[in-house]
């Protein structure tokens, strides 16, 4: 895993010094210590994500709103200036980054999964490239992730907290303090299980959280009765 330091808002010198650390902290490797059901963040809401998307989302939002004139039984596409919606969906929320090796490990076990996925429209992969200090420029991070991405021939949508609120929000709340962690969230918004870190085996393990999350908060079609 990779560290980063502890954020705050208190001045500009401290952000400076946690930009110089989460620099730093780039090239501290390490193992991940697997899925937690018992991290801090367990059990918690996760408010609505103040994240932006780094690639047209006109596209998407307009195919879901056909498939709901046409009576889809699905979940509606983000809106294109609004961060992913949480109610009703099943969401791995990865915090990752182009500099961070194990990142770059983990990513594309990420993007299988949800390729496996993308038929079920209860589910979602949000995965947020962050780069190595409180805040990040949009548009830099938006080149370097979509040529990332390129270069992997990896498909997802990705999405960025240029802004940090997010991160400091999660490393308050949620324990958040190394690259790349991963948040299993219900379709109530709650925390369901925690993964910081990198591990070959990860992979396999998430899939296999995320569709027993899934069947288990599939609602249930009443049983007819016979005449």
């Amino acid at each position: 895993m990779t560290r980063h330091p502890q954020r705050t808002c208190s001045s500009l010198a401290a952000a400076a010094v946690a930009t110089a650390l989460a620099a730093a902290a780039a090239t501290i490797l390490g193992c991940g210590t697997g899925g937690s059901d018992t991290h801090i963040a367990i059990g918690r809401r996760i408010p609505p994500l103040e994240l932006k998307p780094l690639v047209d989302l006109s596209p998407l939002v307009a195919s879901s709103g056909r498939d709901a004139a046409d009576g889809a039984d699905g979940v509606a596409a983000p809106e294109a200036d609004a961060g992913p919606p949480l109610e009703g969906k099943v969401t791995l929320l990865n915090f990752w980054g182009t500099w961070c090796p194990p990142c770059r490990r983990e990513l594309p076990g990420m993007v299988r999964l949800a390729a496996r996925l993308a038929d079920e429209p209860r589910f979602q992969l949000v995965a947020v490239s962050c780069g190595t200090g409180p805040r990040d420029d949009l548009e830099v991070i938006r080149q370097e992730t979509l040529s990332f991405l390129r270069e992997r021939k990896l498909e997802l949508v990705p999405w960025s907290d240029p802004d940090g609120r997010t991160r400091f929000q999660f490393a308050a709340t949620m324990d958040f303090s190394a690259y790349p962690t991963t948040y299993l969230i219900g379709p109530d918004a709650t925390v369901r299980k925690v993964w910081v870190g990198y591990r070959s085996r990860d992979e396999a393990e998430i899939a296999t959280a995320v569709v027993t999350l899934l069947r288990s908060t599939e609602k249930k079609v009443p049983a007819t009765k016979s005449g």
